[in-house]
Formats: structure tokens, C-alpha cells, sequence
């Protein structure tokens, strides 16, 4: 029902943000997403991901689904990197990660006085995956001052989701050149 984005279309260009989040009105989300994820995404072009194997699994059920988005889709799918993979070989490792190569783990870890990077910052209403799953159903019987306020942490906690693979890449950049 939700995806962020954060698009960089070079080294020197700027990040832009795209994002998408479905009406909570009880009816399937899921092929209005996949026709704006393959209108955000070109094909061929390398897309980073913190578990690529849970991104490619949702993104290849929505392939099975729409078979006139398939190819697009499956080429998403295919170039897929997984940000998770040098943590979990162990190239890249902070104690204060407690062994846990988790996100919500891991940007700590890399930013631990970065209050930009903090979920803790986010409205109560969503802090974690957890909550969005929960809040996104119950949306379409809220009044509309508190749906609206709900939707908007769901926009903020997903965002900061993209913007900390945003951060963990830079991150990891930089530490591969001073090696």
C-alpha cells in the first residue's frame, strides 16, 4: 500500500523524493502501486534496498498479479541491490550494532547523535513497520482531522525508512574509501 523513494539521477545531482501511499478505503491497493512504482522507476537502473529479498518478493506478487506490468516489474526485481548484504557478511560491523544487522539497528549504530535519523522523532502513531500495517486498514473509519494526521506518519516513517538507506549507502561509501 506504500513505498518511499529517494532518486539520485547522478553523483552530482541532488536526491529527489517520490513517494506513493494508497487510499485506506477497503478495496486492493496493490495495482495502482505497481503502475506508479514502474512510472518512478525506469528499467535497467540499479535500485538499493535494506532486505532485498522481502522487496523482491512483494514486487514479484505484484508481477503475478498484473502481467501487462510484469516485465517492468521483474526488471525492478532483477536489479535489485541489497544494502543488508555488507553487514550480514560482516564487512561492516560497530559493536553498538549488538549483533543485530537490522535497520533500526544499524543507523543507530553508524549515527548514534543524529536526531534527523531518530524513529523515535516520528509521531507516535508510526515509529516501526508494525505500526503502518497496523494504522493503513483503520484509516477509512477515522474522522477525517485523524485520518489525515495518520497518513501523514505513515508518509514521514516511510520516508525516513529511504532516507536511512539514503544515509547507510553514504556511509558505506565513505568508509570504502578510506580503505
Amino acid at each position: 500500500f506504500q513505498y518511499s523513494l529517494h532518486i539520485k539521477e547522478s553523483a552530482t545531482a541532488p536526491y529527489e523524493h517520490r513517494e506513493h501511499l494508497a487510499l485506506s478505503n477497503g478495496k486492493d491497493p496493490r495495482r495502482n502501486l505497481a503502475i506508479q512504482l514502474c512510472s518512478d522507476i525506469p528499467m535497467g537502473v540499479c535500485t538499493l534496498a535494506y532486505n532485498k529479498k522481502f522487496e523482491v518478493g512483494r514486487i514479484e506478487e505484484l508481477a503475478s498479479l498484473y502481467p501487462e506490468l510484469s516485465v517492468h516489474l521483474l526488471d525492478i526485481a532483477r536489479h535489485i541491490c541489497d544494502l543488508l548484504d555488507p553487514f550480514e557478511a560482516g564487512y561492516y560491523y560497530l559493536p553498538a550494532m549488538g549483533g543485530s544487522f537490522s535497520i533500526k539497528h544499524v543507523l543507530p549504530a553508524l549515527f548514534p547523535d543524529d536526531d534527523e535519523l531518530d524513529y523515535k522523532h516520528l509521531d507516535e502513531r508510526c515509529q516501526n513497520g508494525g505500526d503502518a500495517m497496523t494504522i493503513f486498514p483503520r484509516i477509512k473509519d477515522m474522522e477525517p482531522e485523524e485520518a489525515e494526521a495518520c497518513r501523514e506518519a505513515l508518509l514521514q516513517y516511510c520516508k525516513l525508512d529511504t532516507w536511512a538507506m539514503v544515509k547507510v549507502w553514504e556511509k558505506l561509501q565513505e568508509v570504502s574509501e578510506e580503505l
